[in-house]
């Protein structure tokens, strides 16, 4: 199996999204820019982006950011890994390695180590688990129960 772990944070985390009061995933610190209905909807909106406009050259299918509505977020951030994990299966090792063309980012980042497929799906978990860690980060300084992981 493929990146047999990528889906465990998730296992946490959806219960607790699921169970948030919605204040708080809108609520913002004085110190920190972003509140959960942004870190939740940006990772849905990287995952469409990377698997849909990068690797298979199609538009994205969601259409959420930090001002949907929770239900829309959450259903987004569900709906999106069922729809990764999906292509994820069909494919098999040798297709791991097929070079992908990363867009050039104003900013000037470009990735690590040689984008292939299996980069960019590493790269769509990790950058889920940072931004999830950012969640913790949130609710502390806020004063609400964080995730438990």
């Amino acid at each position: 199996m493929l990146f047999p772990f990528r889906n465990d944070p998730r296992k946490t985390l959806i219960p607790y999204l699921t169970n948030l009061d919605e204040e708080y995933w809108y609520m913002k610190s004085d110190v920190y820019p972003n509140n959960i209905a942004w870190i939740i909807s940006h990772i849905s909106s990287s995952e469409d982006y990377w698997i849909n406009e990068v690797a298979l050259k199609k538009d994205c299918i969601l259409n959420v950011n930090e001002f949907s509505s929770t239900k829309e977020i959450l259903e987004s951030y569900i709906q999106i890994r069922k729809y990764t994990d999906d292509i994820l299966h069909k494919l098999d090792n040798s297709q791991l390695n097929k070079l992908v063309e990363v867009p050039k980012f104003s900013d000037g980042w470009t990735p690590p180590s040689v984008p292939t497929l299996n980069w960019l799906f590493d790269h769509v978990y990790s950058h889920e688990k940072y931004h999830i860690g950012q969640i913790a980060v949130i609710a502390s300084l806020n004063s609400f129960q964080k995730p438990l992981f």
